[in-house]
């Protein structure tokens, strides 16, 4: 039982695992325990380690967006991030409202790319999840 959800797999169905980029597909019996372990609902002995979030995210502008020196859209260009473009997402702040394929918003995404650190609007930034969830407030 995870929480209020019960995990059901078939003994004779497969079940795919996306974890950090690589994807397994394994035999039912087998992949609900591997998925139980990675949910955390199954703890093995050892270190209470636990992984950083996973901060990569991608331009998600159709054109594109500017990294800003500052978290707002008249500051000076650091650099034009092309559409898809994968970046690290530092931290999150507020900034005026831009609008972006998201909608609109007053996040801005603090980014690493190539060596470069900027601002862009989180709208701007396809971070899968809240930005909150994978990035500290700078």
């Amino acid at each position: 039982m995870l929480g209020s959800r019960t995990l059901r797999v078939p003994s004779d169905s497969d079940v795919v695992v996306i974890r950090n980029g690589y994807t397994w597909t394994v035999p039912g019996a087998v992949g609900a325990v591997a998925v139980l372990v990675l949910l955390g609902a199954v703890r093995g002995g050892g270190s209470s380690h636990t992984e950083p979030p996973n901060r990569e995210a991608v331009v998600a502008e159709a054109a594109g967006v500017a990294l800003r020196a500052e978290p707002r859209s008249d500051a000076a260009k650091v650099v034009d991030l092309p559409y898809n473009r994968q970046v690290t997402i530092v931290c999150h702040t507020d900034g005026p409202a831009a609008g972006g394929w998201g909608g609109t918003s007053t996040v801005w995404d603090r980014i690493t790319v190539d060596g470069a650190t900027g601002y862009a609007p989180d709208v701007a930034i396809n971070t899968h999840v809240t930005v909150a969830r994978i990035a500290p407030r700078c």
